[in-house]
């Protein structure tokens, strides 16, 4: 578990790097974007609200994907990747599918991300 948690966190902070090396502008789009969806996701009552959450972000990110869309210039691409990332950090962390380091630091960067960015 611990490998597989450490890539996935790797993979995500990645993504995470790429869209903080966007224009200001498009940065923010993203973080106004991800927050709804973080808000969205925090207001789930379970575990399964969670989940559905989780599914819907990577169901409309692969309808984009189906679009052409497939990079973090593509501001909805980047949110929805992001809120999905999120969301699964939040249940690995759970469940304990995810090891609790690399959930929690998932969690912690996305939401500076998007609440310290949707805020400038």
């Amino acid at each position: 578990m611990f490998f597989r948690s450490f890539f996935y966190e790797r993979t995500v902070l990645s993504l995470v790097e790429k869209v903080q090396r966007l224009p200001p502008n498009v940065q923010t789009e993203i973080a106004v974007r991800l927050r709804k969806y973080i808000n969205l996701a925090r207001s789930a009552k379970d575990e399964a609200s969670l989940v559905r959450v989780a599914t819907a972000t990577g169901q409309e990110r692969e309808k984009l994907i189906a679009q052409g869309a497939k990079s973090p210039v593509d501001q909805r691409w980047a949110a929805l990747a992001l809120a999905e990332a999120w969301c699964v950090a939040m249940l690995g962390l759970s469940n304990g599918s995810l090891n609790r380091h690399s959930a929690m630091t998932i969690i912690a960067t996305i939401d500076a991300f998007a609440f310290k960015t949707a805020s400038d």
